[in-house]
């Protein structure tokens, strides 16, 4: 029987679950969001790909408040992000790809540099208020 691991070729190509969590740690949850969204608009899965969005300002919004109210250091944020990547990627994955999908994995490259574009930026604007 001839499976799709067989023909590589007609396999989607995603970004993988571990650059999901790579993703989380280094920016944040709605970063490593932004990924699982892209893989699903490719699978044609707009939807899915809205339930991912709101999950994730929802979860953003929540770790903020519990931090904020608590007084949780801000390395707190790391764990809190490696939790939203395993929700992303165990129950958000699972339920909308599939934990045995076969696919291609996507470079890396490009939404690395995006991300870094976009923490820089917000970085500058935080220096500019603080400075003032």
């Amino acid at each position: 029987m001839i499976t799709p691991e067989d023909h590589p070729e007609t396999q989607p190509r995603l970004y993988s679950k571990t650059l999901i969590l790579v993703f989380a740690i280094l920016f944040s949850t709605i970063f490593a969001a932004a990924l699982l969204v892209v893989n699903l608009r490719h699978l044609k899965k707009q939807k899915e790909a809205l339930w991912v969005l709101l999950f994730a300002f929802a979860y953003i919004i929540l770790t903020a408040v519990v931090m904020q109210s608590f007084g949780l250091a801000p390395t707190m944020t790391i764990i809190t992000n490696v939790i939203g990547a395993a929700i992303l990627n165990e129950y958000f994955w699972n339920k909308f790809i599939g934990s045995e999908t076969a696919y291609q994995k996507k470079s890396w490259v490009k939404p690395t540099l995006i991300s870094i574009g976009i923490a820089l930026l917000f970085l500058l604007l935080l220096m500019g208020t603080i400075s003032q």
